[in-house]
């Protein structure tokens, strides 16, 4: 870690421990509670997968699954399975790391390129690391593989990855990252990749227009910054209308979902809804001067997962709504999404028995649903 914080971190962390005993409870703004949806229910599509983290739909409408333990699984429209494997030699797949997501260059259908995000390293000195690969014309073998960004920051946790990443309409690549769980302070330094959003072109370089790019210092860390302030960012997305919009998780509350802007900062670890899991406080503030507040708020946390933009008439009472999973609760929340307002949470599957990892709209309108945990499922979202 750096020897020294920011002033205002500093005395975040002091004022933190003088009011450790005050009753926080105060502090725990209690949104309206989600109304409960009984119209939907799913079906069983695929059952036996492993330990997975992200679903995907590729520009030719085939459904790609991570297996975080280091494998590529494709299901083609007739869902049969293929299994890639990767000549990868540095993943580690460890408590929240392995293989992570995936995403598909703007011009997938002429390069064919395949974006993977992974964590890699050992245990004492671990980082999110992304590279892009093609697929093999013949056998099962991943070995087209090229390094396209590595997190400046190292650290010794399993934890707090981010790993999300979505394209912009200029072929420039997003890229979350968490803050290591142990070292939230960095989320708040340009000079740590950790706890950020990182932009970078389709090969890995640091963009002229990247809010705290400076020419003078091409080799600065800072360079890649697109926004800071962030914890544990588990969605990301692009609207057609080109929002930048993710979600993240919070420590005991505080999960959130912001509207991204390059430069802004979203005030993890100097603002938050949340405390500490021990309960301890972990800042005094819920605001600051040139912090961004959440544009949605869940207080107590539900541990979101993945989320899409549903825009389809296959399920219309989903239309233009933000559709998210949840670990915590083994639900799928949907909000209303109505221009950069969020409104309107609906708890759907309110029974469902199983942990929600991520989701995924099919060219067809469906929703797909990847459960966590070993012996993985994936369900399709219907109407009763």
């Amino acid at each position: 870690m750096l020897n020294k914080l920011p002033t205002l971190i500093t005395r975040v962390i002091a004022s933190s421990l003088l009011l450790a005993s005050f009753n926080w409870q105060a502090a725990y703004a209690q949104a309206t509670p989600a109304a409960i949806d009984i119209n939907f229910d799913v079906e069983l599509l695929v059952d036996g997968l492993p330990k997975s983290w992200s679903i995907n739909l590729s520009p030719d409408n085939e459904i790609f699954v991570t297996d975080r333990s280091g494998s590529i699984i494709v299901f083609d429209q007739q869902w049969n399975k293929h299994v890639f494997s990767t000549s990868i030699d540095d993943l580690f797949a460890d408590s929240q790391g392995g293989f992570l997501d995936l995403a598909f260059h703007p011009d997938f259908a002429l390069n064919g390129w395949i974006y993977l995000s992974y964590s890699a390293g050992t245990s004492d000195s671990n980082r999110l690391k992304i590279v892009r690969f093609k697929l093999p014309n013949s056998g099962n073998e991943i070995s087209v593989i090229e390094d396209v960004f590595i997190v400046k920051t190292d650290k010794n946790t399993p934890v707090h990855y981010g790993g999300r990443l979505a394209f912009l309409d200029d072929n420039s690549l997003l890229i979350t990252t968490g803050d290591g769980f142990d070292f939230r302070e960095q989320a708040q330094l340009k000079s740590s990749h950790l706890g950020k959003i990182i932009r970078v072109s389709d090969v890995g370089k640091a963009l002229v227009d990247n809010p705290f790019y400076n020419k003078e210092a091409p080799d600065s860390n800072a360079n890649y910054v697109f926004s800071l302030g962030h914890r544990n960012p588990q969605a990301l997305l692009v609207s057609v209308s080109g929002l930048i919009i993710s979600h993240e998780h919070g420590p005991a509350g505080g999960d959130e979902i912001n509207m991204i802007e390059k430069g802004n900062n979203y005030g993890w670890p100097i603002i938050t809804n949340g405390r500490d899991y021990s309960g301890a406080v972990i800042t005094p503030f819920t605001e600051y001067t040139g912090m961004q507040q959440p544009d949605f708020d869940w207080t107590p946390s539900i541990a979101p997962s993945g989320m899409i933009l549903y825009q389809s008439d296959k399920l219309p009472s989903l239309s233009q709504h933000l559709i998210v999973t949840s670990l915590k609760f083994n639900q799928l929340r949907a909000i209303m999404l109505n221009g950069e307002n969020m409104s309107n949470e609906r708890i759907l599957l309110p029974n469902f028995k199983y942990r929600l990892r991520d989701i995924e709209q099919g060219s067809d309108g469906n929703i797909l649903l990847l459960t966590d945990g070993e012996n993985a499922q994936i369900f399709t979202l219907v109407t009763k």
